[in-house]
């Protein structure tokens, strides 16, 4: 109580988060763990304490240990394998959904290791940045990250080519192979999903052949201009409207309807399901396909849905953790920072209660701490009645009787 007594508010309300996450640490029996626990356990609290940007000198100041301490577990060993092994102890291996899936994290320093210049969706436009293909686990309920690889740039390219080593001298992989190797994972691990779901981006022929050899039903978005076959002839979502027909309803014409679907076949896979999603703020129709015919419009459209889990498990880690804020140049430190934050995240999935939300989590696990903060261990008195009190005989010191003094 000495020491607690000496810190202040904020101190002690990060205190109080990270003596929870370092238990909550020691109950998952982590083995052959490259980075002590209690050091994992400070840089976690600081992620979830720090309100600005989470960097390892904003979380020192509250911390016990100095920035250099956390900067040392950022460029040590790779901690992937920390959020591999405490996902596969929340989720179901044989049922829920697989998500596949890439995220943008847009930096500031040109000369950091492993930048390239890349597409942002949500900025609209290209940014430095680095690329993280991720891997995760849903029920439609709840979202579980299981594993990620960075998409590593390419050393130079030729004629437009890419090199066959990345920039740090290691194999170049796409974002594809990165899937593939991904996907191989989780087979090994006892993984029998209902459907893998990924967004347009990863329904290419390496990804198609692999789900097909491996027995896995997908649901993807497709491209309106993707080449398919309908009865023997080339097919292109976008030539829906030609297909669909008309109504006439008080001698007036119906534009096309686009809620039927059209059965296909896609090259590498076979027969699928096609379908067009239309609501009212998209200028065109998105279409969607299942690798299942006989699943129905509904089906393809629910399982689909749940792919946005990913997205918000991106937006919640972006705004709660700090998944952008790493500004390290070290190649290594930003990987880990993105472990780290992952590992962060299932922490917060640990303290939800039913239909609530990262953020409602967090807000009420910052409260609680803000108010175990507030009364600093109080002890109780029971109340005694005046009768009771003795004085000593000698010295003048009241005491309870049937205590010692």
């Amino acid at each position: 109580m000495e020491t607690a007594s000496r810190l202040t508010i904020p101190q002690l309300s990060y205190q109080v988060i990270h003596r929870s996450v370092l238990k909550w640490l020691l109950g998952l029996n982590p083995r052959s763990l490259p980075a002590p626990l209690w050091l994992v356990a400070h840089y976690l609290a600081g992620l979830l304490w720090v309100s600005g940007a989470a960097t390892c000198a904003a979380m020192a100041a509250a911390a016990t240990v100095s920035h250099d301490a956390l900067r040392r577990l950022l460029i040590g060993a790779p901690l992937v394998a920390l959020v591999r092994m405490i996902a596969l102890t929340m989720v179901n291996r044989g049922a829920g959904y697989l998500v596949l899936d890439d995220v943008t994290l847009d930096k500031t320093g040109e000369k950091m290791a492993g930048i390239a210049w890349l597409y942002s969706s949500s900025l609209g436009k290209k940014v430095l940045a680095l690329n993280p293909v991720v891997m995760g686990w849903t029920d439609g309920e709840i979202f579980v990250p299981l594993s990620f690889q960075f998409w590593k740039p390419p050393k130079s390219k030729v004629n437009g080519k890419p090199s066959t080593e990345a920039f740090d001298g290691t194999p170049f992989r796409t974002k594809l192979e990165i899937a593939i190797e991904l996907l191989t994972w989780a087979r090994g691990r006892g993984f029998s999903p209902v459907a893998v779901l990924f967004d347009a981006y990863y329904l290419g022929g390496p990804v198609i052949r692999w789900l097909r050899k491996a027995g896995w039903h997908w649901v993807s978005r497709i491209k309106g201009n993707r080449n398919l076959k309908r009865n023997g002839k080339v097919f292109k979502p976008q030539d829906w409207p030609r297909l669909a027909k008309p109504s006439k309803v008080r001698r007036k014409t119906r534009a096309p309807r686009l809620s039927r679907s059209v059965v296909a076949e896609l090259p590498g896979w076979g027969l699928v399901r096609i379908i067009a999603v239309r609501h009212k703020h998209d200028k065109e129709p998105r279409y969607l396909v299942g690798s299942n015919p006989a699943w129905g419009r509904g089906r393809i459209e629910t399982l689909y849905g749940y792919r946005w889990a990913i997205e918000v498990m991106f937006r919640d880690t972006s705004q709660l953790l700090g998944l952008h804020d790493c500004q390290s140049r070290n190649f290594r430190a930003q990987e880990n920072h993105v472990a780290l934050v992952f590992v962060a995240y299932l922490f917060l999935n640990r303290q939800a209660q039913r239909g609530e939300t990262a953020g409602e989590a967090m807000t009420r696990l910052k409260a609680h701490a803000v108010i175990l903060a507030a009364l600093p261990g109080t002890p109780k008195v029971r109340c005694v009645k005046k009768e009771r009190r003795q004085r000593r005989q000698h010295g003048g010191v009241g005491r309870i009787s049937g205590m010692p003094a």
